[in-house]
């Protein structure tokens, strides 16, 4: 049977809440992390060395409030016994939420302390929020007390097969970036075999498993990646596979500019005009 309360006993209100180190709004000397302001960075304490490379391992304390309030939902060193710190992977946007803080760490140095303010909460955990763990209201805006502690390179080498789907998709997006810079270089063939490496993260058998948000994120690195090959082989002469790889794309969406442009030149330079000019007429009409 349950004891009745006495007059003396005072609520129990848990750990006393750590002291809000951070402005609730943001100021105006923040660092825009994205392009659209929705996610910003003020610094706090500067760090040191390098910023970490992309999918770096981070190693972070944190402590996320939510806006305008200041309510804490998470606090890194309070989640575990041991205080340890959170693993974040610099750059990381193929999860489905909270990608303004991997975006936001991916910017930092080892000891800096900074303030990332998520003002879309696109990049925070969306429309409908959090009701499990952390509880999170929907739209909402947060900051997050931010310390880098340490970041260690992203791992290479390893077995496909034993890969998780975000480390897949990050293989994949690092090797077309590589294959950006050869391509900017004029080495057109290197390129080409840095994009077919990242395709090979992504192969049929991968993209057959997906559904949903996960082939919708899939699709926004792979897309790239054909059309990337198509532009290399065009240089290169290689026009029946540049029309192949495009084709891959407008499988997918039928309506992509860049697609059908890069058919289309394909296709004309192989001598398919009708077909080019079909193609380079839906382009210019979208």
């Amino acid at each position: 049977m349950e004891q009745p309360a006495h007059e003396d006993q005072q609520e129990d209100l848990g750990p006393p809440q750590p002291p809000i180190r951070v402005p609730l709004s943001p100021p105006e000397d923040c660092i825009k992390v994205t392009e659209d302001g929705g996610v910003l960075k003020h610094i706090m304490t500067e760090g040191s060395g390098e910023a970490p490379m992309l999918h770096a391992r981070c190693l972070v304390h944190f402590i996320g409030r939510c806006l305008p309030s200041g309510d804490m939902f998470l606090n890194s060193k309070e989640d575990s016994q041991a205080a340890e710190p959170y693993l974040v992977v610099a750059g990381r946007d193929t999860s489905q939420r909270a990608t303004g803080l991997n975006l936001a760490v991916a910017t930092m140095r080892a000891g800096e302390r900074a303030a990332v303010y998520i003002t879309d909460p696109a990049y925070g955990y969306g429309e409908k929020g959090s009701f499990s763990f952390p509880s999170v209201p929907p739209s909402c805006q947060l900051v997050y007390e931010v310390d880098m502690l340490t970041w260690e390179p992203p791992a290479e080498g390893v077995d496909r097969r034993v890969m998780l789907y975000e480390e897949r998709l990050e293989a994949a997006e690092r090797r077309r970036k590589e294959g950006n810079a050869l391509f900017s270089e004029g080495k057109y063939t290197e390129a080409l075999a840095k994009y077919a490496m990242a395709l090979s993260y992504c192969d049929e058998d991968f993209m057959l498993q997906l559904q949903g948000p996960h082939l919708d994120k899939a699709e926004e690195v792979t897309n790239p990646v054909y059309l990337n090959m198509a532009a290399a082989q065009l240089k290169l002469g290689d026009h029946a596979a540049a029309a192949h790889n495009a084709t891959q794309v407008l499988v997918r969406d039928p309506k992509h500019v860049k697609a059908l442009f890069r058919r289309g030149k394909a296709r004309a330079a192989m001598g398919r005009t009708v077909e080019a000019l079909e193609d380079l007429a839906s382009a210019a009409a979208l």
